[in-house]
């Protein structure tokens, strides 16, 4: 769904560098599609364990493993034991008998949802599931609130809540055309469509829409240079009350991730950055493995956290090239990505 985007006034002090790494790039829209997950309407009663599906016996075909914003980091997610009650449809309540007698403990709350209201979904279904086919593909995730850019490659096994921003390539030129029809409708006629149908066919001829073009547009999204890009024009949250969080959050959310500029480097030079990116995935999956109650879980953590440190450097320096960035160009981008953390 298009909505409405009203990006922050670039500063001054930036434009030049903004105007340089905007230019010959394609946004990520005409690339991918740009959406967020799942609306529960009520998320403690669709969301269930392990434990709960034991104890309710509920049908494995009627839930789906879950990932939520907080499951998600740089270059990884770990998944947390968390389904969801994938209740969509008519014929669900026929099909899954023990899921709906779990349901309907909660009926009295579902009923009072805007969504049964409003737009008359049936009581035990979710407030805006989204199809199967938008989950199970190959496709990139961010939390939608972060201090950081930290998108995430997954397979295609996962669903993700609303609290997430999911990025999988367009399945066809009639979803890119209703997408920039409806972009157009919102936000007064800005995006040209033979444009971004030129740009498509370019760029899925060059990277072919694979799973090392995934892995390079993830090497892109989390690189300095994204994050100097994004903070510039994009909201961040104000966090009220005395139990603030450390940190300045952002929202990762549409239509403002649509935007990022992606550059499509030479063909050597994204070889390279799939190369770096993989081994930043492998290096980064081993924080998962650390068991919290071993007492040398934190020099585990640093060591690993410090050669992803490195890493993620030289990962920094092929985007900058690829971008045609010098050393003064880096210089004025890494101080502000490090001040707006």
């Amino acid at each position: 769904m298009a909505m409405l985007f009203r990006p922050k006034p670039i500063p001054q002090k930036y434009r030049e560098l903004f105007e340089k790494i905007v230019s010959d790039s394609i946004r990520l829209d005409n690339i991918c599609n740009v959406y967020r997950g799942i609306w529960t309407g009520v998320l403690h009663i669709f969301v269930v364990t392990s434990a709960e599906i034991k104890e309710y016996e509920i049908e494995r075909d009627a839930i789906k493993p879950l990932l939520r914003g907080k499951d998600i980091f740089p270059f990884r997610y770990k998944w947390s034991d968390r389904w969801i009650i994938y209740s969509n449809g008519e014929e669900f309540k026929d099909k899954f008998p023990n899921a709906m007698k779990y349901l309907s403990q909660f009926k009295t709350i579902l009923e009072r949802r805007g969504a049964v209201w409003v737009y008359k979904r049936n009581w035990w279904e979710l407030e805006e599931p989204l199809s199967p086919e938008l989950f199970e593909a190959k496709k990139i995730l961010s939390p939608y609130i972060s201090r950081f850019n930290s998108f995430a490659y997954e397979e295609g096994k996962y669903y993700a809540l609303d609290s997430t921003c999911i990025i999988r390539f367009w399945d066809n030129i009639e979803e890119l055309i209703n997408y920039v029809t409806k972009w157009n409708e919102v936000n007064k006629n800005t995006l040209q469509v033979e444009v971004f149908l030129e740009n498509y066919d370019k760029v899925k001829n060059e990277l072919k829409f694979d799973t090392d073009a995934l892995i390079y547009l993830l090497g892109i999204l989390n690189s300095d240079v994204s994050e100097f890009i994004y903070k510039l024009y994009a909201p961040r949250l104000t966090k009220r009350g005395s139990r603030r969080s450390k940190g300045k959050y952002y929202l990762y959310i549409p239509p403002h991730v649509n935007v990022l500029p992606i550059k499509i480097g030479e063909k050597g030079l994204r070889a390279e950055v799939i190369k770096q990116v993989r081994e930043i995935m492998n290096e980064a999956i081993k924080l998962n493995n650390i068991p919290e109650d071993n007492e040398e879980y934190s020099e585990v953590k640093k060591t690993i956290e410090e050669s992803l440190t490195l890493k993620q450097a030289e990962l920094n320096e092929l985007v900058y090239e690829i971008y045609g960035l010098n050393e003064v160009d880096k210089s004025l981008l890494q101080a502000y990505v490090i001040r707006k953390r």
